[in-house]
């Protein structure tokens, strides 16, 4: 039991360090995309880009503000409809 523990938080830590990671590098290209106008350098994603509901929600507590579309209702919860 104490062995899945351990498995479960090393798998949720290398996930939301994937995010992190994928967060900075789409924050960088966000400069150069096809509208440069925008003005946001917010990365462009949305539930489909996610495989469970933790992975948006890690990636909404990180930065409610550029990922605010992940929470459709405003109720804190991100990408309701995953598991």
């Amino acid at each position: 039991m104490k062995q899945k523990k351990i498995i479960t938080i090393s798998i949720s830590l290398l996930m939301l360090t994937g995010i992190i990671i994928s967060c900075s590098d789409s924050a960088d290209s966000a400069e150069t995309s096809s509208n440069p106008n925008s003005g946001s350098n917010c990365p462009t994603k949305t539930c489909g880009d996610f495989a469970t509901r933790a992975q948006a929600q890690a990636a909404y507590n990180s930065n409610k503000k550029c990922y605010k579309n992940l929470d459709a209702d405003g109720d804190g919860i991100a990408c309701e409809n995953l598991k």
